[in-house]
């Protein structure tokens, strides 16, 4: 009778003891997550690669992660900081508490197009707000680059003056 109480109150103990050391590994998952997004969102990581100086509508283009595809593509991270905040939040329907937009684009050179995804908006403490509006990104993937336009400058950046 002892021995089958031990070894009850041990697979009890063995049960307790492994739910308590779960619930730390997911409160360092949720830390670790938080810390790659502060570092990824870091700006000692973002370059400079352009930017429009129209007063009211103008941004800075910063990019990270600027790396050739198989395709002959260029794919990257690209910052898009407003220089009037207002103004540039009115002219894309971003709320007014938006002080960034983050996409993914790819970029072919050679087609005269890119693709601009995985559109999120981000507030000055770095949380996300959501998608943005349509007019961040081409109605199409094979829409052409309009000069001026977000899409426009990247595509002037990358292809144009980084390539020369």
């Amino acid at each position: 009778m002892k021995l089958i109480c031990f070894v009850l109150f041990s697979m009890v103990f063995c049960v307790c003891t492994q739910a308590q050391a779960v619930k730390p590994v997911s409160a360092n998952v949720a830390n670790s997550s938080a810390l790659a997004r502060a570092e990824f969102m870091n700006a000692k990581y973002w370059t400079k690669i352009g930017g429009q100086e129209d007063k009211d509508r103008g941004f800075t283009v910063f990019s990270r992660n600027l790396l050739p595809n198989p395709d002959g593509q260029i794919e990257l991270w690209v910052k898009i900081v407003p220089n009037n905040s207002a103004e540039f939040n009115r002219h894309y329907d971003l709320t007014s508490d938006s002080a960034f937009v983050l996409q993914y684009a790819t970029v072919d050179c050679s087609r005269n197009f890119l693709l601009l995804e995985r559109t999120a908006v981000y507030d000055a403490n770095n949380t996300k707000l959501g998608t943005g509006s349509s007019s961040l990104t081409p109605k199409d993937a094979r829409d052409r680059v309009k000069p001026g336009s977000i899409g426009g400058e990247v595509f002037q950046s990358v292809c144009v003056k980084l390539a020369a």
